[in-house]
């Protein structure tokens, strides 16, 4: 009986800790951890170390920037460097000339 119940209380753990991959993220940061619900339900990004990431790493993951932001976690997020905010603007504007040419043709 006692191993029964081990069993059981096995499948039950597992069943709650897949549960809890399939709705959280569990975010560690420098000096804290946080739980921020997802936005779908996906096993992707369940434990995320964010103390070394670089600004292409967070362009990678999208869905879960857009689950800190729905979380109020907005501090978490990386500020955009000046340089990054230039060449930004200019492929937009790249684009965009790229577009008004191909119109006037």
């Amino acid at each position: 009986m006692r191993r029964l119940f081990a069993m059981f209380f096995g499948f039950g753990l597992g069943l709650a800790a897949m549960f809890m991959a399939f709705q959280v993220h569990v975010v560690k940061t420098d000096t804290d951890w946080h739980f921020v619900r997802k936005q779908e339900t996906q096993l992707a990004d369940f434990y995320v170390d964010i103390r070394k990431w670089d600004h292409e790493e967070w362009s990678r993951h999208p869905d879960f920037q857009k689950a800190l932001v729905e979380a109020g976690k907005t501090e978490l997020l990386p500020t955009p460097e000046p340089e990054e905010l230039l060449n930004e603007a200019m492929r937009h504007w790249d684009t965009a000339k790229r577009v008004l040419e191909a119109v006037r043709k």
